[in-house]
């Protein structure tokens, strides 16, 4: 579980089913919206960072396993449809948002660490001396308390029982000094860095809910039909579901000339059926991201190659 601060809240406990959520995203972004929307459901949780207007990052955790980016994206969108809920957001200052997106995806610079085995003091000039942009998280079962860091200098605190930022470390020196307490310390890149990066301009959030909601309703139709005999081979039924996520992904990074690319290329490369080759695979996908490059140069190519690969490798698997 991510614990970020709660401290000032835009909306609280919204319907999912009384709005689009791809629109919220899409109309935080165009208000210039810094802070995070989030959105939880049992073993499910979901946080959506911005930064000026910028989705500077979106992890979604499921039964404790994250994804970020595009499948965090999809994964939300596909949890929605199916379970509904509700969604929060709470608005930050800038410098706040680039502490969170190091709660959530920065480096661990200490991972779980007893409070007691720590020099503390000497890791907090440390901190200092390696001008920090990030945070300190004490935490016990029951309690939590963080310190935000930017530039190695504390600029908030916040703790579980906090209803805003506080200017002072008094709690988090409570909460370190309890029996058991453990140290997280995250890091991340300054936030000019983080803002170069901003998903709202690299994914359709359009297509991936459109694609969600006939993925939700495929599901729900193969539910309701009758089983196949035993021994009926479901081989031709993976690859379409693989080539159709193979297009969604291509079709997210590239648009409708994505899935163009996927379709020719395994045309070309003598049907789906290729894609049981590994050695075959591996010229597909190297013909696919010279096709994605020329197509659009400054997409995030390699990103969608990894996610072509993750998808092949889980859709074959026995």
């Amino acid at each position: 579980m991510h614990f970020l601060p709660k401290a000032n809240p835009l909306y609280e406990h919204i319907s999912v089913q009384k709005i689009i959520i791809p629109d919220v995203l899409e109309k935080l972004g165009k208000g210039g919206f810094t802070g995070y929307l989030s959105y939880s459901s049992a073993d499910f949780e979901s946080y959506c960072i911005f930064a000026k207007g910028h989705l500077i990052c979106v992890i979604s955790t499921d039964k404790g396993r994250d994804k970020t980016g595009f499948e965090a994206i999809s994964a939300l969108f596909d949890k929605i449809i199916i379970t509904g809920g509700e969604i929060n957001v709470y608005r930050m200052t800038a410098d706040l948002a680039m502490c969170a997106h190091a709660l959530v995806l920065g480096t661990k610079l200490f991972n779980g660490n007893e409070v007691r085995q720590v020099d503390i003091k000497g890791t907090m000039a440390h901190l200092k001396n390696q001008r920090l942009n990030g945070v300190v998280h004490f935490y016990t079962f029951e309690h939590y308390a963080m310190i935000f860091y930017m530039n190695g200098q504390p600029i908030g605190f916040y703790h579980d029982n906090a209803k805003e930022i506080e200017s002072s470390p008094e709690e988090s020196r409570k909460i370190a000094a309890l029996p058991g307490a453990r140290l997280d310390v995250c890091a991340t890149k300054p936030l000019e860095e983080l803002m170069h990066y901003d998903l709202l301009q690299l994914v359709n959030l359009g297509k991936l809910w459109e694609t969600a909601a006939a993925r939700s309703t495929t599901s729900r139709e193969k539910e309701l039909k009758t089983p196949l005999p035993e021994g009926i081979d479901h081989c031709d039924e993976k690859l379409t579901e693989l080539v159709d996520d193979l297009t969604e992904v291509a079709m997210a990074y590239l648009s409708r000339e994505g899935g163009e690319v996927i379709k020719k290329r395994l045309q070309e490369a003598g049907g789906s059926s290729i894609l049981f080759d590994s050695t075959k695979t591996g010229v597909f996908l190297g013909q696919v991201e010279q096709d994605a490059k020329a197509i659009d140069s400054h997409a995030r190519i390699g990103e969608m190659i990894d996610l072509m690969k993750s998808e092949i490798a889980g859709r074959l698997a026995v």
